[in-house]
C-alpha cells in the first residue's frame, strides 16, 4: 500500500476509502495504480472474516477522469447501482480504477493482464490498510464488459498470482474475449471508436513502439486526442472504420498486432472456482458467440461453468438485465463456501480425539 484517504461516496452508505497500492503491468513491471474500497455500515453476520467483491467496471475512457475514483466521488459513476446490490449483503466491494486512470495514463483498455492483476492487488491493499477489511476473507469476482474481461484474468492468473488470496468464485458478463474478433465486429458501426481506443491502450501496454507504426499520420494525430477521452468522446468523435487511421484495410491482421491480439484472447490461465457467464443474445458490441466459446474452452479445463444467454437487445443493455442474476449467483457460491468452512471446523482433530483401547 502507498497510501490511502477517505472520501465520501454520494449516494452509498459506507465507509470509503480511496488507495494507491502497487500491481504488475504487462510486462511485470512494478506500476502504481488507484483504486476505492467501500466498507458498508451493516454489521456481517456470516462466519469468519467479511467476505470482499472485487467489481470491474466496464470502459469508461481513457483520460484520467474517467477513473471509477473519480467518477464515484463526484456521484457520477454508472455502475453504482451493481455496487449496491453487493454490499446491501454485508459485502465491502473493492473497486480498481486499472493502470492509467486516476494517475498518469493513458489507461491500458484492453490489457488483460494487468487490468486482472489489478483486482487482485486490490483485494491484497484493502486487507493491508483498510479498517474492516480482513486477511483470510472471502473473495468474489465480478464484472461486465472490459471489467468482466479483467475479472476472467484475475480468476485465471489468481492460481500463480495470488495465490494467497481465498477466491471464491467469479461472474462475467459481456466479455469480450478475443479484441481482434470485436474490433472487426464493431468497425465502421455506431461503436467503432472503441477500436481505436483499444489500439491505444494495447499500444501502452505493451511498450513496443513498432506497434504505432501501423497508424497513418491522421490516426497518430486520432491516438493523441482518444488517449484523454472518456468513453462517450471515443465513440462521437471517431466514427470512422480503424482503415481511416491505420496503414493497412484491416490492421487487426497486420503480423505483430495479429501476434499480440492472439496473446491477449481468453483463457489465458485455468481458473480453480466456479464460473457463472452470461451474455446478451443481441448484443451489438461483443458477439455472443465469444462467450459460448469461453465457456467451453473453460469446461474443457474441467471448470464448473454455468453459462446464461439475456434475451436483451444489446450490449448495454444487458449490463443491467443480467445484474440480479450474477450477484445472486455468486451468494450462493460464497453461501455454499462457508457452509463448506462450518463443517469443516466443526470436525475435531484427531490430535483431540480420544484414543480408544480394546479391553479384550
Amino acid at each position: 500500500m502507498l497510501r490511502t484517504r477517505p472520501v465520501v461516496v454520494p449516494g452509498l452508505t459506507c465507509a470509503a476509502t480511496q488507495v494507491v497500492h502497487t500491481t504488475a503491468a504487462t510486462n511485470s513491471r512494478t506500476i502504481a495504480v488507484s483504486g476505492t474500497v467501500l466498507v458498508p455500515a451493516m454489521s456481517w453476520r456470516g462466519p469468519g472474516p467479511r467476505p470482499v467483491l472485487s467489481y470491474g467496471v466496464g470502459v469508461h475512457g481513457l483520460g484520467r477522469d474517467s477513473a471509477p475514483s473519480h467518477l464515484l466521488a463526484t456521484g457520477m459513476e454508472g455502475e453504482l447501482a451493481f455496487l449496491e446490490l453487493a454490499l446491501s449483503r454485508g459485502w465491502s466491494v473493492v473497486v480498481t480504477d486499472g493502470e492509467g486512470l486516476g494517475l498518469p495514463g493513458p489507461h491500458t483498455y484492453g490489457a488483460g493482464r494487468v487490468g486482472g492483476r489489478a483486482m487482485l492487488d486490490i483485494v491484497r491493499a484493502a486487507v493491508a490498510g483498510v479498517d474492516g477489511v480482513e486477511a483470510g476473507a472471502p473473495v468474489l469476482l465480478w464484472g461486465y464488459s472490459e471489467g468482466g474481461r479483467c475479472a476472467a484474468w484475475a480468476a485465471e492468473h489468481q492460481p500463480i498470482y495470488a495465490r494467497d488470496l481465498t477466491l471464491v468464485a467469479l461472474a462475467a458478463g459481456g466479455v469480450p474475449t478475443d479484441l481482434a474478433a470485436v474490433v472487426e465486429a464493431i468497425d465502421g458501426g455506431p461503436y467503432s471508436g472503441l477500436g481505436l481506443a483499444v489500439l491505444v491502450g494495447l499500444a501502452h501496454a505493451h511498450e513496443d513502439p513498432r506497434l504505432w507504426d501501423i497508424l497513418n499520420a491522421r490516426g497518430r494525430a486520432a491516438a493523441a486526442v482518444a488517449a484523454t477521452l472518456d468513453v462517450t468522446g471515443l465513440v462521437v468523435s471517431h466514427p470512422e472504420p480503424m482503415a481511416a487511421w491505420t496503414t493497412r484495410e484491416r490492421p487487426w491482421e497486420d503480423p505483430l498486432w495479429a501476434a499480440l491480439l492472439r496473446a491477449e484472447r481468453n483463457p489465458g490461465g485455468t481458473p480453480e472456482v466456479p464460473v457463472y457467464l452470461y451474455h446478451a443474445k443481441g448484443d451489438d458490441i461483443v458477439p455472443a458467440e465469444l462467450s459460448r466459446q469461453l465457456a467451453a474452452a473453460y469446461e474443457a479445463m474441467g471448470v464448473h461453468v454455468t453459462h446464461a444467454e439475456l434475451d436483451s437487445g444489446d450490449h448495454l443493455t444487458g449490463a443491467a438485465d443480467g445484474a440480479d442474476a450474477a450477484i445472486t449467483w455468486l451468494a450462493e457460491q460464497l453461501d455454499a463456501h462457508l457452509d463448506l468452512h462450518r463443517d469443516r471446523s466443526a470436525e475435531p482433530d484427531a490430535a483431540d480425539e480420544p484414543m480408544v483401547r480394546s479391553t479384550a
